[in-house]
């Protein structure tokens, strides 16, 4: 399991532990006549970053590239299958691989299956309950599968109600919170809920001097990335949508205008034309390759290795799914992409929100 997703989603429960056991010399109330007791996560803020590392073994210079495949390339293509490969992205070592920036509300928390309580001692000890989100990984597919596990934990933390600040301290527990001693805190005018604000950076291999620690790169966590947004209105991989394995591939500012700027069958054997001709030096660039294969189309020609006649293949055949069983009619062509493993810094900031139990009031994990 990726043990850095449950640091992360443990932290935000427990940062509210900071809020326990100390006075409130500023205005000269006790603070522990309102913060002991029990609380429950009611919002989560999360701005979760990870960016492309370059560790141990690797060099600065290094480039991960992403790519996909058409699923039926090896029945249609054969041997020639991979000539159907795309890259879809590629990534330097400071690049962003994956950004979450979400907020969730008590509703959609319980909906999703995060629930979170904790004890607050005046002795600034806490326990924390509950389940949270995160990701297994598996290395050999670099995919990873999001689960809800149960967490149990106990720790100490530290807060000073004049300035707001409060953070997990390095302990003689076996902690699965991360250390940080810079958050801050805010409470509700009838005490009766807090804002909790801090920043984890325990799994960054520079940042994490913040937090008075060291670099060991075991912790070092490795993202999968196996999906990309796809925008809902055109089924392609897209800069926004829901991340999706799989989807269409879409590009209005290359050469696809004439099958409305997907990469469809026509598009994608007319494509291998041309590189054909400029790899034999006929012609120097795809424009000109084009100029030629639209002769082709004007002489009546057929493509040598599908028989599709040229004037067809320069036809819009987007308005309808590839049919592996009729693949002279052309069609949208379903990509998938092919993991890869990469190794990343991390970073994510937190503002969540707690709400204080009744003594009658029961905590459901």
């Amino acid at each position: 399991m990726d043990i850095r997703i449950m640091r992360t989603w443990v932290t935000v429960m427990a940062a509210i532990l900071v809020i326990t056991g100390c006075q409130d010399q500023e205005n000269g109330e006790d603070s522990t006549g309102y913060l002991p007791g029990r609380w429950q996560l009611t919002e989560l803020t999360a701005d979760w970053v990870r960016e492309v590392a370059n560790p141990e073994g690797t060099t600065p210079d290094t480039i991960y590239t992403l790519t996909a495949s058409w699923d039926a390339a090896p029945n249609i293509l054969g041997l020639n299958a991979a000539s159907a490969d795309r890259v879809l992205a590629t990534f330097a070592v400071g690049d962003t691989i994956f950004r979450m920036d979400t907020t969730l509300i008590k509703p959609v928390l319980d909906l999703i299956g995060i629930k979170m309580c904790l004890t607050l001692n005046e002795d600034f000890t806490y326990a924390l309950s509950g389940t949270y989100p995160a990701f297994l990984l598996d290395p050999d597919s670099c995919q990873s599968e999001l689960v809800f596990p149960h967490i149990s934990d106990a720790g100490r933390y530290e807060v000073d109600y004049n300035s707001g600040q409060f953070g997990i301290q390095q302990g003689p527990y076996d902690q699965s919170l991360p250390i940080f001693d810079d958050g801050q805190i805010t409470f509700s005018d009838d005490r009766n809920s807090v804002t909790i604000s801090f920043i984890d950076r325990e799994r960054h291999d520079e940042r994490i001097v913040e937090i008075g620690q060291s670099w060991d790169e075991e912790d070092r966590v490795t993202h999968g990335a196996y999906e990309l947004p796809v925008d809902k209105n055109t089924g392609a991989f897209s800069d926004q949508g829901w991340p999706s394995p799989s989807g269409y591939i879409r590009d209005t500012g290359g050469h696809l205008a004439l099958w409305n700027h997907y990469l469809t069958y026509y598009a994608l054997i007319v494509s291998k034309v041309a590189m054909e001709l400029i790899t034999a030096d006929s012609a120097t660039t795809y424009d000109e390759a084009m100029t030629l294969i639209q002769q082709r189309a004007d002489a009546g020609q057929n493509e040598e290795t599908t028989g599709v006649h040229y004037q067809t293949l320069l036809t819009d055949d987007s308005e309808h799914e590839f049919d592996p069983q009729n693949p002279e009619a052309g069609g949208l062509l379903t990509y998938k992409i092919n993991p890869i493993c990469v190794p990343i810094n991390e970073i994510i900031e937190f503002e969540t929100v707690w709400a204080r139990l009744g003594p009658k009031s029961i905590c459901a994990e």
